[in-house]
């Protein structure tokens, strides 16, 4: 029988981090191997502002699982269909997007488990998860590998924050600069003050509930700047931000 290999990611962090991520927006397996062949300990495989499908992110699985990094999927909700779907697509690792409630949080984890662990996860004997019925008590020990990170993306998200980081099976924390900046109405200035102070908060809801926060930082002053103050969970850059900021700097070398 098949064993299901260790999720790097989670034992990462587990240690304390640094976790290093790279963001697959691209949607083409090619894109994601060159980036999963770049170091990083972890990728994540946008659902969400990507134009992926079922398809497309278990095409992005398969070539990641060439390389020791965790692939991790962000669906565009919070779906317990979708989490089923692309969970016996092969995604152990999760990002659910804009969480904004403990109950909320509760209902997620319940969709990524069987109901022997009260869950309510559809079970098939067979699929790409548990290398098609060859790992061995694949469905008693599948929480075992897997990873939940959840966003926090609005005011209510960050004053729920510790309820949220308290719910058994919520694995970080992972703030959305982006979105929690135009929720907070600084859109496109995740540096403002307020915003800031708010993405402080959620890290110290997540280091007093003994788990590891995440952020999207691909300025690497940003992430410098995170890393010193606790996040652990970082992702660092994206395909389409590097092929974009490359090809404009190319092309305007040669016009200058």
């Amino acid at each position: 029988m098949m064993q299901e290999r260790e999720n790097v990611l989670k034992q990462t962090l587990a240690d304390g981090g640094p976790a290093f991520g790279l963001w697959c927006s691209l949607a083409e397996a090619l894109t994601t191997e060159v980036m999963a062949g770049a170091g990083a300990d972890w990728l994540l495989i946008d659902a969400e502002h990507s134009p992926n499908d079922l398809r497309s992110v278990v095409s992005q699985l398969q070539v990641a699982a060439a390389f020791p990094c965790e692939p991790m999927v962000r669906l565009p909700a919070d779906d317990a269909n979708l989490i089923k779907q692309f969970m016996d697509g092969g995604a152990r690792s999760l990002m659910i997007p804009n969480v904004r409630t403990a109950q909320q949080a509760r209902a997620i984890v319940n969709a990524m488990a069987y109901a022997p662990l009260g869950g309510i996860r559809g079970f098939s004997v067979g699929h790409r998860a548990n290398q098609f019925g060859r790992i061995k008590d694949y469905h008693s020990k599948a929480r075992d590998r897997q990873f939940l990170a959840v966003q926090i993306e609005c005011e209510a998200g960050v004053a729920n924050a510790a309820e949220i980081a308290g719910v058994e099976g919520v694995d970080a924390l992972f703030v959305g600069p982006g979105d929690l900046s135009t929720n907070l109405g600084a859109m496109g200035n995740p540096n403002a003050d307020h915003v800031q102070a708010a993405i402080t908060s959620v890290l110290d809801a997540a280091r007093r509930a003994g788990k590891p926060a995440g952020i999207l930082a691909p300025l690497k002053s940003d992430a410098d700047r995170y890393l010193a103050n606790g996040f652990t969970m970082v992702a660092i850059g994206s395909d389409l931000g590097l092929l974009a900021r490359a090809s404009d700097a190319l092309v305007a070398a040669f016009r200058s």
